[in-house]
């Protein structure tokens, strides 16, 4: 073999580790981009943790996540918009706000939809007929979103400044403007129980709440103790009203970002993380609970009875407006 032939396939070697390590480089440097309004101290924030931890776990760190909490990136509905436009990958939002693009995803905002938590977390099982469903729908609403795996902040109550409420009278006596959520079930549903609903981001309710401009708020105890709601809103309801059904959604577009014989193990990522949240967030919820009482929140405990009764009919009505009679069906059926 002369000399020439050997720079040859030096040259050629050469070019086909450089070619390779492109390669590997690229695969290994995925960063995907992932928003949530909530704070480090949040479950939304710990949903992307562990999101971050199952990535690198499952794609042996082909895979990265970067994570934008405080509404660096805008509300949920900027994000929701930000997943659809590419600008965006992955994000957390609550299901009331993401049901104005996938309107059967409403029945989550009624109160008490789920008897309790052990129905909550049958639904949100992976191999459930609930989860099947509500994949099916967000895909079949071809939004340039896919729903990837569920998360929760807990089940919420009610706080407000005003006064100790123990059923819908008191909320009517009290004469509660209420921050709900962007979701037209809401506002009907704290609308009936005597409430005047205003819808706003979360991170803006402390401030509006020492403005007056609201007086009350319903979300999960971790989600007040986070916020230090009960600085501004001492008063507590444990309603239970809603195990709540929050959502890891990724955009269509940031999954053509991820080859082929990687998104298993992306999926994969997805639903272990979204698991292992929904087994956190209970001991979560004493934590809090434990942190507002040592901080002065006071605690009233409810009639849950007198705030099913004004529900009535709305889980049917609201069922077939919106589409979702089979899915209602398969959440009563558990």
């Amino acid at each position: 073999m002369n000399f020439k032939s050997l720079a040859i396939k030096a040259v050629s070697g050469s070019l086909c580790a450089l070619v390779m390590g492109v390669s590997t480089a690229s695969a290994q440097n995925i960063v995907l981009t992932a928003g949530t309004e909530s704070n480090e101290d949040g479950l939304y924030y710990r949903t992307l943790t562990l999101l971050e931890e199952q990535l690198k776990k499952e794609t042996d760190g082909q895979v990265g996540l970067r994570i934008y909490p405080n509404q660096q990136l805008g509300s949920e509905a900027s994000m929701i918009n930000g997943l659809r436009s590419g600008s965006l990958d992955i994000a957390v939002v609550g299901g009331a706000n993401f049901a104005s693009l996938v309107q059967e995803f409403q029945l989550f905002s009624i109160p008490y939809i789920f008897k309790d938590y052990a129905t909550y977390r049958a639904a949100m099982a992976p191999d459930s007929s609930v989860w099947n469903m509500m994949q099916e729908e967000v895909r079949s609403a071809d939004i340039g979103i896919r729903l990837m795996a569920p998360t929760t902040v807990g089940s919420r109550w009610v706080a407000n400044s005003k006064g100790e409420v123990s059923s819908p009278k008191d909320m009517e006596k009290l004469e509660l403007r209420m921050r709900v959520q962007g979701n037209p079930i809401e506002a009907e549903v704290w609308g009936g129980y005597g409430a005047r609903p205003v819808n706003m981001p979360m991170p803006e309710v402390v401030s509006a709440m020492r403005q007056g401009v609201v007086h009350a708020v319903e979300n999960a105890p971790d989600i007040l103790y986070t916020y230090k709601i009960h600085e501004v809103a001492k008063y507590l309801s444990r309603t239970d009203h809603s195990f709540y059904v929050a959502l890891a959604l990724m955009g269509d577009k940031a999954m053509d970002k991820i080859p082929e014989d990687l998104r298993p193990a992306v999926k994969e990522a997805f639903e272990n993380a979204g698991q292992l949240l929904l087994d956190e967030a209970v001991s979560a919820q004493e934590r809090a609970i434990k942190g507002l009482v040592s901080e002065g929140a006071i605690i009233t405990d409810v009639d849950k009875e007198k705030f099913r009764a004004p529900l009535g009919d709305l889980y049917l009505r609201v069922a077939k407006e919106a589409g979702a009679e089979d899915l209602l069906t398969a959440i009563q059926d558990l």
